[in-house]
């Protein structure tokens, strides 16, 4: 069963947490919160091998994000004076971040994440396999075989994509109102 439980938990969690951390960090950061996220998934299937499957095996997930995240950010603040701006704003140096990975959070990050995901200044292409890759955890391989494409094209087109989103500094969060309707056909 163990075996079985993390490739499970990772189709159903994966986008979950890492529209999370999007939504905290910033969609320019979309791999750091992939890498925090993989690395969770990594920590579970060395620890559940050796210690067995929690009694909440979805909690232990949020939870070890949650403190992977808040290490990363707490490692920035002491190591690297090039924290990100927005967390910069008068933070101490013992900065504690909160990390809300409520149902109600994770739900409404998952939106927003789609939402930037599917912005207009990137190709459909580009935010269908950024959805797939990202909010359902598909791989690329995966990926290709749905686009009829090599994992090489996924690549460059997924690259590509999360360059123009970070170049224009597009946000996790939901579009204004006036542009919801003309956005929600994408998404």
């Amino acid at each position: 069963m163990q075996q079985e439980i993390i490739p499970h938990l990772f189709r159903t969690e994966y986008r979950k947490i890492v529209s999370v951390l999007c939504r905290h960090f910033g969609l320019d950061q979309v791999e750091i919160a992939e890498d925090l996220t993989s690395d969770t998934f990594v920590t579970a299937a060395q620890s559940w091998a050796i210690k067995g499957l929690p009694p909440n095996p979805t909690a232990w997930l949020y939870n070890v994000a949650k403190n992977k995240a808040k290490n990363y950010l707490q490692r920035n603040v002491v190591f690297d004076s090039k924290v990100s701006p927005a967390l910069q704003t008068g933070m101490p140096d013992s900065y504690e971040v909160e990390i809300d990975l409520s149902p109600q959070n994770i739900n409404d990050s998952q939106l927003q994440m789609m939402f930037a995901i599917c912005h207009p200044v990137i190709p459909v292409e580009a935010q269908i396999g950024l959805s797939l890759r990202i909010l359902c955890g598909f791989g690329i391989e995966e990926i290709a075989d749905a686009f009829l494409s090599n994992k090489e094209t996924i690549n460059k087109r997924l690259f590509r994509a999360k360059e123009k989103l970070r170049q224009l500094k597009i946000r996790v969060e939901l579009p204004k109102e006036a542009d919801i309707n003309q956005r929600l056909e994408p998404v």
